[in-house]
């Protein structure tokens, strides 16, 4: 890494800590601190966005700066804000001993910049987008903008203390096995429930033979039906979302668009985005 780099590298960290993690911070701290498990997971997700904002976006506006991976970005997080070694359990013993298990050496606030750098390093700020084709849906995001689509609706501190941002809802992964499919990972997609299938599930190749041709008849329709079961249940899992926020149902409410896209959530993970207009005032 050369110097100039560090420099950008250490300016860009130093202001995003500045206004995400230093209001949890006291003015005061030592290595002896105890911080609560409140305490513990209020910071570890604030250090965490702190992370996907200078490996992710920051260097996708600037290529030029080098990828901090877990190690380097710990050490740096420490020495401009030495109030977090508090948090910090593997590297308050860094010299002594070697990472040989997460879940008993690193602290919270650790595990969570590990998991941050190993979505940005998925992720990969080199490339315009990401391929997420494959990866599992486990979220749905709706943004949603009022009857004149001049304003929209955001939640303050819901995700990231401090930062405003859409809707989200978790998905129960458990109950689905929906991956992202080619072609349908651009936000620009309009909804299946009212396209119908993706083109990537249609045949464009007659052929021959009886046998052959019922067979591909089948999987596509068993595909649609799946398709249409999954978007079923992402709709009704946003409409929810939206009304626990807003109190808006969902007969007061119109789905413009759709698409899938990357989620920050977890490393190789998608989410279900819906852009949604609201004919009820928004408060």
């Amino acid at each position: 890494m050369a110097p100039s780099d560090v420099c950008l590298s250490e300016d860009a960290v130093q202001v995003f800590i500045e206004h995400l993690v230093d209001p949890l911070l006291p003015a005061k701290a030592s290595v002896q601190d105890n911080p609560t498990p409140s305490q513990q997971k209020l910071v570890a997700n604030q250090v965490r966005s702190t992370v996907l904002l200078y490996n992710y976006y920051h260097r996708k506006q600037h290529p030029e700066l080098a990828y901090l991976p877990f190690n380097e970005f710990c050490k740096l997080a420490v020495v401009l804000r030495p109030p977090l070694l508090a948090y910090m359990q593997f590297m308050q013993n860094l010299n002594e001993e070697e990472l040989t298990d997460v879940e008993k050496q690193l602290s919270l606030t650790e595990k969570m910049i590990m998991e941050a750098c190993d979505v940005c390093k998925c992720l990969d700020a080199s490339k315009d987008a990401p391929n997420i084709e494959g990866w599992p849906i486990t979220k749905v995001s709706m943004l949603l903008i009022d009857s004149k689509k001049e304003n929209c609706f955001l939640l303050f501190s819901s995700i990231t203390s401090g930062v405003w941002s859409v809707i989200e809802k978790g998905l129960d992964t458990s109950s689905q096995s929906s991956l992202v499919e080619k072609g349908l990972n651009t936000s620009s997609q309009s909804s299946l429930v009212e396209k119908g299938l993706s083109t990537s599930y249609q045949s464009s190749e007659v052929t021959s033979g009886s046998k052959q041709y019922k067979k591909r008849r089948v999987i596509k329709k068993s595909a649609q039906k799946e398709l249409k079961v999954d978007e079923d249940v992402f709709l009704q899992v946003g409409y929810s979302a939206v009304k626990e926020a807003t109190g808006i149902n969902n007969t007061d409410i119109m789905l413009l668009e759709s698409g899938t896209v990357y989620s920050e959530s977890k490393e190789k993970a998608a989410s279900r985005f819906y852009i949604m207009q609201c004919y009820r005032t928004i408060n």
